[in-house]
Formats: C-alpha cells, structure tokens, sequence
C-alpha cells in the first residue's frame, strides 16, 4: 500500500505551489566554598526520532508542544524557517519551556530525495541538514525547475528504488550535499534506502488521513492544528498564551 504514492508522486509537478573540575567559588565566613549552581541543560542539543517519523528538538517534558509538517522544496517553510528556527532553538526551545518536532511532508518527488538526505544520518545531524536545505534554497531547487518532460520521462522504466536517485542526480543534488560532507558513496546508499521510504511513505499517508495535512507548512500546537497559520510572527503570540 504504502509504495502506491511514489507513482503519484512522480506523476506531479516537480515543484508544487507551497576535562577538568569546576573552579572553586569564592570562600563563606567559615572558609568553605560556596558550591557551583549546576549550569541548566541546552535542551536544544537533544534531538530524537519520535515515534510518528519526525524529529524532535528540546524537552519531552516541555509544557509547549509544537509540531511542523514541512516540505523542503516550500518557500512559506523556508520563510518559518529562516525567521523562526533560531529564535525558537536559542530561546525557548533552549531553555525547556518548547519542543519542536519536524515532520517532512512531500508535495512532489523532489522532497523525497531532500527528505532522505536530511534522516539519512540520524537525529544529531538531522536539524543541520534541514538549516542547510533551507538556507541555501533556491540554488539547489532551481536545478530540478530546468528539467524537461524528456529528461524525466525515462525515470518510469526505473525500478522504484532507482528512480528517487536518478531524479536527485539530474536534479544536482549529489553535488549540492558533497561538499557539505556526505561523499557520493553514502549519498547513493542514502537515495536507495528502501526501507526509510517505505517508512517515510508511510508517514505521508498517515499525515494526510491523520492529521488531515493538504499543504506546507502545517503547525500543530500542543496537539491543536493552527489553521492559517504559516509564519513565525503569527505563531509566536501563540506560544506565549500557550505558555501563559
């Protein structure tokens, strides 16, 4: 069932619309001296897989949930990203008050190559890759714009496995990622992945009669979906009556 999309993928637009101790601290009346607060943890560094296929930044135990659905290719998503994602990570994500879960979602074929590049080497690495795709936006989708009918239409006698991989070479994709450290031996094992795009298909279907997600992004906050709300300015005065 799950393999059923990838056709009606590629059947779409290539781009759909959008050491040492501690110092001693200074001695008390008595000579001892006075303890070290212990420093509060980053919760920012702490990034795991969940169990519905995103990838979750900050505390579990955050009293804030938010949740995006996002597409790599979307530039509303990279809009939140690029005026959002620092503020969030280095302030209340940071501090435990926030935990952020990305959600790749596909709007065409090209995500798909994107998203497998950005889990393909786990949660640690997982946030750098989606600040790399986004940052650097244009000059790595703009290439899959320049396609031709001809140059995708041999992709079909492709087997499945194949055919991401074939998409992301026409596409540049192997140089973009090369010099931002992953050499084309892991890139060609990463696109052919059979098994995470199984899963990664799987959570597609689940987004789409789940959570009812249709377009990018889409925020969910504490469980709640935000409807028409995309931008980081609109969401933050909803963190902060969340928060209360």
């Amino acid at each position: 069932m799950t393999r059923s999309l990838l056709p009606l993928l590629f059947g779409a637009a290539l781009v759909a619309a959008c050491g040492d101790g501690p110092a001693p601290g200074p001695a008390d009346a008595a000579g001892a001296a006075t303890p070290a607060r212990p420093a509060a943890p980053d919760w920012s560094q702490t990034v795991v897989r969940t169990a519905e296929g995103g990838f979750r930044m900050g505390n579990p135990d955050a009293p804030v949930k938010l949740v995006e659905y996002a597409s790599f290719t979307c530039s509303h998503c990279q809009r939140f990203h690029l005026e959002g994602a620092e503020a969030l990570k280095t302030g209340l994500v940071k501090a435990g008050r926030v935990s952020y879960e990305f959600r790749p979602f596909f709007l065409n074929p090209i995500d798909v190559a994107a998203t497998l590049v950005a889990v393909c080497n786990g949660p640690q690495q997982f946030f750098t890759w989606v600040d790399q795709l986004y940052r650097n936006h244009d000059s790595w989708v703009t290439p899959f714009t320049k396609l031709t009918d001809r140059d995708l239409k041999p992709l079909n006698a492709l087997p499945q496995d194949q055919q991401v991989k074939r998409l992301a070479e026409l596409g540049g994709l192997d140089a973009f990622v090369r010099p931002r450290g992953m050499p084309r031996a892991r890139f060609d094992q990463c696109l052919t992945d059979a098994a995470t795009l199984n899963r990664l298909l799987d959570q597609q279907r689940t987004a789409m009669e789940r959570d009812k997600v249709q377009a990018t992004p889409t925020l969910f906050l504490n469980g709640r979906k935000l409807d028409g709300v995309t931008t980081w300015a609109d969401l933050r005065p909803r963190i902060e009556a969340a928060l209360g």
